[in-house]
């Protein structure tokens, strides 16, 4: 390790943890280590070599070398209590109802067939370019994605959808 690093390293340390001051040359070497294990963790993009040292693995070699210090059965940190979940349950009717007697919602129902007509109505008149924002749409696709096919900006994508929320309903 550089000189300069190495001294960088040793004086951050000294100004966040001065309570590991005799333990120094343990949060260096664990800052080593940690650089060494997973050395794709740093993205030359987001920022410079010395920045993610001082951000990333100082911070985590002073709690591993604070851990190895602590009681066992003791944390480093204070860890939030996990939110309890209320386990979802499905009850099955006992008996099977009828057939006839049995409320249909979703795919087969009169609403649902009613609404693919009107969807069916609007995609047959719209224009071809609302036909490729109404299929990006129902693909999933991001403004930004259907606003390429369309070779506009998403701004008037955004326009086009709502135009498409102010439309008439078919009769």
């Amino acid at each position: 390790m550089p000189p300069r690093l190495r001294a960088s390293i040793l004086a951050i340390t000294r100004r966040r943890a001065p309570d590991l001051v005799s333990d120094l040359e343990d949060v260096l070497d664990e800052a080593f280590v940690l650089m060494m294990e997973a050395p794709r963790r740093f993205d030359q993009a987001r920022g410079s070599a010395s920045t993610f040292i001082t951000s990333v693995c100082i911070p985590e070699a002073i709690q591993r070398v604070r851990a190895k210090m602590a009681r066992p059965g003791t944390t480093t940190r204070r860890r939030k209590r996990p939110k309890t979940v209320a386990q979802i349950t499905f009850p099955m009717p006992d008996p099977k109802p009828e057939a006839d007697t049995v409320p249909v919602a979703g795919y087969g129902s009169e609403a649902s067939i009613e609404a693919a007509c009107d969807a069916r109505a609007l995609y047959w008149r719209a224009s071809a370019p609302l036909r490729l924002l109404i299929c990006g749409l129902m693909d999933g696709k991001t403004q930004i994605e259907i606003a390429d096919e369309l070779a506009t900006d998403r701004f008037k994508v955004a326009r086009m959808i709502k135009s498409l929320h102010g439309a008439p309903r078919a009769a």
